[in-house]
């Protein structure tokens, strides 16, 4: 894990050996918004994984290398100019989304070890599986959620409501909003 966080420092270009230099003089915006995404690197590794469902930490970890590479390099060519960090995250994810979507297309199944809802994750499609966790697990709101996924708001609040049917069919319902239990999938977050 610590050999995946120095590569992450590295690939975005503020550190070295994997330590943050904040002390020094006053940075410019651009490497704020680069030393940031470093800090995100945690929350897209979680995403990465679930979105995944079961197809290996190393793939997952991969996909963070290569999205956050990516995002930083584009900034630092100038091709992408984004406003503050929030920006900067989201294009992170819409990277790191766009990657995933072609490289498990003819992923395996997960294994019987794993717990029931990284099966029921498994079985959605990988559009409603992205929505569904950008927005439940990672607390994106549905604009955010849709521009990261490339769909209109009502397209992603379509592949969400699937995404929930599906896994609630399957014996892993959300929430019950009446009573705010919590039943098998009580890390998922229902934003209204």
């Amino acid at each position: 894990m610590a050999n995946c966080r120095s590569l992450t420092y590295h690939s975005i270009g503020n550190a070295t050996n994997g330590a943050v230099k904040k002390n020094g003089p006053r940075m410019g915006k651009k490497a704020e918004i680069l030393e940031g995404l470093n800090d995100e690197a945690p929350a897209l590794r979680r995403y990465s994984r679930a979105l995944c469902a079961g197809a290996g930490h190393a793939l997952s970890d991969e996909l963070v290398q290569s999205a956050l590479q990516s995002v930083g390099a584009r900034i630092r060519a100038k091709e992408l100019r984004p406003a503050d960090l929030l920006e900067a995250r989201i294009e992170a994810y819409a990277a790191l989304t766009a990657m995933a979507a072609k490289r498990l297309i003819n992923t395996q199944r997960p294994a019987p070890r794993h717990p029931p809802v990284v099966h029921g994750l498994a079985e959605l499609s990988f559009e409603d599986r992205a929505a569904l966790l950008l927005v439940s697990l990672e607390g994106l709101g549905y604009a955010a959620a849709a521009r990261i996924v490339g769909a209109p708001r009502e397209t992603l609040l379509a592949r969400l409501m699937r995404a929930r049917a599906s896994l609630g069919a399957v014996g892993l319902p959300p929430a019950d909003i009446e009573t705010g239990a919590r039943r098998a999938a009580s890390h998922l977050r229902i934003v209204k």
